[in-house]
């Protein structure tokens, strides 16, 4: 099982494919890499070389240091592309991410520490302002009540626990975990001391972006059903980037490369192949178009 060591932090990550383009998956709070992406990856055509990292606290990977933040998380994925990009040999690097991911993935693009050939953000937000509120209520129980609290918050499928059937209810009953285990499910792949640390980040989580707009590829991708991260998002990313992209997925919601991964995959595939053969006329990396 390969592990890439940042400093304190071991990540663990898995990897699929071959190929000398590389495309980089970053999973979304209380997911694991492969939880959010094994359908997505196997409906993509061959001539990609995968990677399904485990963020900080999740999954097999350690758990999140005193110092985490934002910008420690963004400098561990620029660490991993960079670990990528020289282990596995490869010519062009993708980032995808979804929800908390893809918000980690247009903080990369706009920090211009890397070169990227092309980012995709599924369901994604650049400024955590409007779900405040939440993260404060939450974090306002406190600590020793914490675990009192989720098992309230899954017993009524509230925040965080709710898309248990979104994820089970495809399978026959008998195999659809109850909500206390669901919620013990989300809470193995994100411990309660980590999902703090993570909500504790975000109450400050905002890109940066840079005085110009970036000539990198933009997709952006939303689900029609989603209610979390509506694609009205859009407008408030899209004027950093030259030539951004926005396709919103019918019938879906927040988890679009779950739900809708075979529509996705075409549409993500096309997307890198087209970014690609425009890249080849001059390295568009993550240089600005000024204003």
């Amino acid at each position: 099982m390969p592990y890439f060591e940042s400093g304190e932090t071991s990540v663990y990550y898995r990897t699929t494919g071959a190929g000398s383009t590389g495309l980089v998956f970053i999973h979304g709070w209380y997911q694991t890499g492969s939880e959010a992406w094994i359908a997505l990856a196997r409906n993509l055509k061959p001539g990609f070389k995968l990677f399904m990292p485990d963020l900080p606290g999740h999954g097999l990977s350690d758990d999140v240091s005193p110092q985490f933040s934002i910008a420690t998380n963004a400098q561990l994925i620029e660490g991993f592309i960079e670990h990528a990009r020289k282990t596995y040999r490869l010519k062009k690097v993708v980032l995808v991410g979804h929800s908390y991911g893809a918000f980690a993935t247009l903080d990369v693009a706009a920090r211009q520490n890397v070169v990227l050939d092309a980012v995709v953000a599924i369901s994604a937000v650049d400024d955590y302002a409007p779900y405040v509120k939440r993260l404060k209520h939450a974090l306002w129980v406190p600590a020793f009540l914490a675990g009192i609290y989720y098992r309230i918050q899954a017993l009524l499928a509230l925040f965080p626990y709710g898309d248990r059937l979104h994820l089970y209810g495809g399978m026959p009953k008998l195999l659809q975990p109850g909500k206390l285990a669901y919620g013990a499910i989300k809470n193995h792949t994100l411990s309660i001391a980590n999902s703090r640390a993570y909500m504790r980040a975000f109450l400050t989580g905002k890109v940066l972006w840079p005085e110009g707009r970036l000539k990198l590829p933009l997709l952006l991708v939303y689900g029609e059903r989603d209610v979390l991260t509506p694609a009205s998002h859009a407008h408030a990313i899209n004027p950093h980037f030259a030539k951004p992209e926005l396709v919103v997925l019918p019938k879906s919601g927040h988890n679009v490369q779950i739900s809708a991964a075979e529509q996705l995959a075409k549409i993500l595939g096309a997307f890198v192949e087209k970014s690609l053969r425009h890249a080849l006329a001059g390295k568009h990396g993550s240089h600005v178009r000024r204003r």
